[in-house]
């Protein structure tokens, strides 16, 4: 059973609300910054911290399916958002798969994802058999590789806009690993999906893009018009 915690939901009387999962071993606190811009901008946000290293992500799906599920999301907002960083992203797009039957259509809004592997990570295949490896990321690091990656890619059925980091010097496995352009953790290439509505590059490191202003901009401006801002 994954164990449950106090969420907290600002509404700020808004008509639509954005829930927001950080990466495979980070927290809620990764996704304050832009959190806050959400909230700035007149949304109200349901910023998750989840036991990302010890469950697969199927789990996580429907463990976000009982958050989303006892804030009433569906029933309160005129519209529901998400945007996920990294594995966040994945993980929402098995909960909206696995539980489309169970909210209304006209409520499911718009999702951004950001660095999210949809093709796998070659820094994934390279240390996934690692024992310190197994240990730091759990289960669901084995669900990163690209071969994993292959046999669970499905296009998506909502409105999806990509957000890709192009820096990645930060991480030097990343730089032996990848294909440029990538952010250190994920390939440009590796973040495309068939069947995603609009995808754009930002010079930006995987760890520090729910921190950077331009994300936030190209976030909200995707949430608001289905596309990003050229």
């Amino acid at each position: 059973m994954i164990r449950s915690s106090i969420v907290k939901l600002d509404d700020l009387n808004a008509q639509d609300a954005v829930v927001l999962m950080h990466g495979i071993g980070h927290t809620r606190w990764t996704m304050a910054p832009l959190e806050r811009a959400l909230k700035d901008a007149g949304y109200a946000t349901l910023n998750l911290s989840y036991p990302s290293r010890h469950h697969g992500i199927s789990d996580l799906a429907h463990w976000l399916a009982g958050k989303v599920t006892a804030k009433s999301l569906w029933s309160r907002f005129a519209q529901v958002h998400f945007v996920g960083h990294s594995m966040g992203g994945l993980v929402i797009d098995a909960y909206l798969r696995r539980y489309r039957p169970e909210f209304p259509a006209k409520a499911m809004g718009r999702v951004v994802m950001m660095g999210t592997p949809h093709g796998g990570s070659e820094v994934a295949d390279s240390l996934h058999r690692s024992w310190p490896y197994r240990i730091v990321f759990g289960p669901s690091g084995q669900e990163l590789t690209t071969a994993a990656r292959r046999r669970t890619k499905i296009s998506p059925f909502y409105e999806l806009g990509m957000i890709a980091g192009t820096q990645g010097w930060l991480y030097p496995l990343g730089q032996l690993c990848l294909q440029p352009p990538h952010d250190g953790c994920v390939s440009v290439e590796g973040t495309h999906i068939e069947g995603m509505k609009d995808h754009v590059t930002l010079a930006v490191h995987h760890g520090l893009v729910p921190w950077n202003k331009a994300v936030h901009a190209q976030t909200l401006h995707f949430l608001k018009d289905g596309v990003f801002k050229r």
